[in-house]
C-alpha cells in the first residue's frame, strides 16, 4: 500500500507562528515555513538559556523533548499566541556508529487553535561538534583547523573549571583564540584548557542548515491533512519492526511498515516502508548471522 498525501496548504496561511530563540533560528525555519505553509515565523526572543546552556552554565533539566516544549509554552506565553514554535539539539556520539558525532535536532509545534502538538526530529551525521583538553597553542589551532574556524565559532574555558563565570564563547578570530587561551591557561590549574565547538544555531552554520532540513520535514507535515478529519499535522506516529530477511523469510529488527497518525482524532494507516525496501540483507537476521 502506498502513502497517499491530502496537502492542506491554506492551513496557515498569513498565520504568525512565534519561535521562541535566542539565537536568530528564524532565518533557518522562516523559508520552508513560508513556501510550505503561507506563515510567517516570527521570533520571541525569550532567555532561552535559563532552560539549559550547551556549555554548561546552566544545566539542562529533563529530556530534550521536555526542555523544548517548555521553551515553546515559554514564547508563546510572552507572546499571547495560538502557535507556536521551538527548536533543541543534543550533540554526543552516533548511536549505532561509535566514536562518530551527531546532531539531533528537535523541531516542536503547538497550535492552540485545534488542540494539538507534535514534533518533527533529524538525527544528523552534519556536524562539526568536536571537544579537547589542550596544553598549548598549536594543539589548539589544530582543533580550530578541524572544527570549521572560523566560519564556526570555538568556545574556550579553563580545564578545571571551578568559576564557572571564566568561560568565551563565540569566538571568531584568531586574536580571540589566542587571548582566551591565555587568560584560561592563567586561571586552570592544570595548565590546560578545555576547547570545544560553540553549537548555538547563530554561531554554527551546520547546524543552521540541519534546522532548515528540519523545517522542511515538518512543514510538509503540516501541510497534510488527515484523511479522517482534516487536522493538520497527519505524518509517522511510529515504526513496526519486523521486515523479512531476504534469505531464510524469518523478521529481522529492521523497520517493516511505517504508521501514519492523526494529531487529533484516532485513525491511523499502516503502510509499507516509504524508501520501497521489501527485505532485509542476511547481515541483520539474527538466525542466518547469529
Amino acid at each position: 500500500m502506498q502513502q497517499t498525501f491530502h496537502e492542506c496548504r491554506s492551513a496557515y496561511e498569513n498565520c504568525r507562528i512565534i519561535l521562541t530563540t535566542k539565537h536568530n533560528k528564524a532565518v533557518a525555519i522562516h523559508p520552508a515555513f513560508k513556501e510550505i505553509l503561507s506563515a510567517e515565523v516570527v521570533t520571541c526572543e525569550a532567555d532561552t538559556d535559563q532552560l539549559g546552556t550547551f556549555s554548561g552554565e546552566v544545566d539542562r533539566e529533563g529530556t530534550a523533548l521536555e526542555c523544548v516544549r517548555r521553551k515553546c509554552e515559554l514564547g508563546m506565553g510572552l507572546m499571547s499566541t495560538m502557535y507556536g514554535l521551538a527548536s533543541e539539539g543534543s550533540f554526543g556520539p552516533h548511536p549505532t556508529i561509535p566514536f562518530f558525532p551527531c546532531d539531533y535536532e528537535i523541531l516542536y509545534f503547538c497550535d492552540h487553535v485545534r488542540g494539538f502538538r507534535l514534533h518533527e526530529s533529524l538525527l544528523s551525521e552534519k556536524t562539526n561538534y568536536r571537544t579537547a583538553s589542550v596544553a598549548s597553542i598549536d594543539d589548539l589551532e589544530r582543533f580550530a583547523e578541524k572544527s570549521q574556524f572560523p566560519s564556526h565559532a570555538l568556545i574556550v574555558r579553563p580545564n578545571d573549571w571551578h568559576d564557572r563565570t571564566v568561560i568565551y564563547k563565540g569566538i571568531q578570530s584568531e586574536v580571540e583564540l589566542h587571548e582566551a587561551f591565555r587568560q584560561c591557561v592563567n586561571q586552570s590549574e592544570d595548565g590546560k584548557i578545555w576547547v570545544e565547538t560553540d553549537m548555538r544555531a547563530h554561531m554554527n552554520p551546520t547546524r543552521m542548515a540541519v534546522i532548515a532540513e528540519l523545517a522542511v520535514k515538518l512543514g510538509r507535515r503540516l501541510a497534510t491533512e488527515c484523511p479522517s478529519c482534516n487536522t493538520p499535522g497527519w505524518g509517522i506516529v511510529r515504526f513496526e519492526k519486523g521486515l523479512q530477511c531476504e534469505y531464510c523469510n524469518l523478521p529481522t529488527e529492521l523497520v517493516s511498515e511505517e504508521i501514519y497518525g492523526c494529531v487529533s482524532c484516532s485513525f491511523s494507516e499502516r503502510l509499507e516502508r516509504s524508501d520501497g525496501v521489501k527485505s532485509a540483507s542476511q547481515r541483520y537476521c539474527a538466525w542466518c548471522n547469529p
